[in-house]
């Protein structure tokens, strides 16, 4: 018998494909045609050793990870075939594309993500990101009698060799909406920042400005640490999503002792994660 989470999980309707979602930039590319399809490949090396019987757990290596959005486009826009062009020369000013030479492919080719919505039974999405975007697809135009073109693509995502933070190939998530919400949310601590005279039996609160992610409240997004030493103190840490506020009660806290209370890595409903921020308090 299906349990109601899983028919919940079906997913039950076209994806929805947005370019540098969450960023100013951000745009839906749209109508598609046929959906959208993510893959995710990967090459495993298997280590070959003698009186090997085959594959063999804690005997294979993954060397190499790829992923790919796919879909068709019904808009035609100059800024779409430009989008579908890595080695074309777009003209804003004469709204011209030229084909260029070849040679290394600018980094403003690059795209900063594409994301990919999928609806699901039980309300919701599937959000699929992939960074470092760019078509890999070759440029097809054709006109059709009684019909209408499409232009295909197929956008790989890429590793930043400049980046010092190696990041992620790709992401995929639950959410609960699609919105234009692009401001990350802050949060009001207490006892606020520079706070001396703090009670050791007193709790530590995180006020949100909206909604969050209840899967972002983490002991490791919300780390109280002593100054002196860096040890991380152990404590209880809780949410009220009524009133948008995170609870860190501390097991045990010195007296006469500093402390840094360390919140990030949380995100809004739409995905936006708030800029990290370190509160300095000092205990009675």
């Amino acid at each position: 018998m299906l349990t109601t989470e899983q028919l919940e999980n079906i997913q039950i309707d076209h994806g929805l494909v947005f370019i540098d979602y969450g960023e100013e930039t951000q745009r839906m590319l749209a109508p598609t045609r046929g959906g959208a399809q993510f893959s995710a490949t990967k090459t495993i090396r298997e280590i070959e050793y003698d009186g090997r019987l085959g594959k063999t757990k804690g005997a294979q290596v993954i060397e190499e990870i790829g992923a790919m959005l796919s879909f068709a486009v019904l808009d035609t826009s100059i800024e779409n075939i430009d989008l579908a062009l890595p080695q074309g020369s777009y003209d804003s000013g004469t709204g011209v594309i030229s084909s260029g030479i070849g040679g290394l492919i600018a980094a403003s080719k690059y795209l900063t993500n594409v994301t990919m919505f999928a609806k699901v039974a039980g309300g919701g999405y599937k959000k699929i990101t992939i960074f470092n975007a760019m078509n890999e697809a070759d440029f097809v135009l054709a006109t059709v009698a009684k019909g209408e073109s499409t232009i295909p693509f197929e956008i790989h995502a890429h590793w930043d060799p400049t980046s010092q933070d190696v990041g992620d190939l790709y992401t995929i998530e639950d959410v609960q909406s699609i919105d234009d919400d692009l401001t990350p949310p802050t949060v009001t601590p207490t006892p606020a920042d520079g706070t001396p005279d703090v009670s050791v039996g007193d709790s530590l609160t995180a006020l949100f400005s909206e909604p969050i992610r209840e899967g972002d409240i983490t002991t490791a997004n919300f780390r109280l640490i002593k100054a002196s030493d860096g040890t991380i103190v152990a404590g209880n840490l809780s949410y009220s999503a009524s009133s948008k506020t995170a609870t860190f009660k501390p097991t045990s806290l010195d007296s006469g002792t500093a402390y840094i209370w360390t919140i990030g890595g949380v995100r809004d409903l739409s995905g936006n994660e708030m800029v990290p921020v370190a509160v300095n308090f000092t205990t009675a």
